[in-house]
């Protein structure tokens, strides 16, 4: 019964969806599979280096389109049956964004609270980041940074 409860509680906001919004939420469910067991296998760099490619196609400008592609994705990866790092969500959101024409740049960070090392993965558009609060390049030092202005081929 909890079971049930649970699946009804993450399920509720999916209840207002479009039918854009759930081609979307599964298009991520979808991506972040692939994203996940392409890190088992290749490395994060060779996976990188892997998906670019050039477009021609004219750059796009939505902050909306990315606020809502990254509640998308972020709600995909609560939905998905293996817990989803925020590299693949990042990898994931990255991908979606540059196929709907919105440079996007990954950027990896560290920070050293009380003697725990701590990473986080998130995307930025137009050097701010999608989804997440707007100091969070303070938090964390910046290790890498990759902008992929193509397709993915996931």
């Amino acid at each position: 019964m909890d079971l049930l409860k649970l699946s009804k509680h993450k399920m509720q906001p999916a209840q207002k969806f479009s039918l854009s919004d759930w081609s979307a939420l599964i298009e991520a469910w979808l991506r972040m599979s692939f994203f996940h067991f392409a890190l088992l296998v290749t490395s994060y760099d060779r996976l990188d280096k892997s998906t670019r490619a050039v477009d021609s196609l004219p750059r796009r400008e939505s902050s909306a389109d990315a606020e809502r592609l990254h509640r998308l994705t972020r709600y995909a990866a609560r939905l998905h049956f293996i817990p989803m790092t925020c590299l693949v969500q990042s990898l994931t959101l990255q991908s979606m964004l540059r196929e709907q024409n919105i440079p996007a740049q990954i950027k990896i960070g560290a920070q050293k609270t009380q003697g725990v090392l701590y990473a986080h993965a998130w995307v930025e558009v137009d050097k701010k980041p999608v989804g997440e609060a707007d100091d969070v390049a303070k938090k964390f030092k910046i290790l890498a940074a990759v902008e992929m202005n193509s397709r993915q081929l996931a």
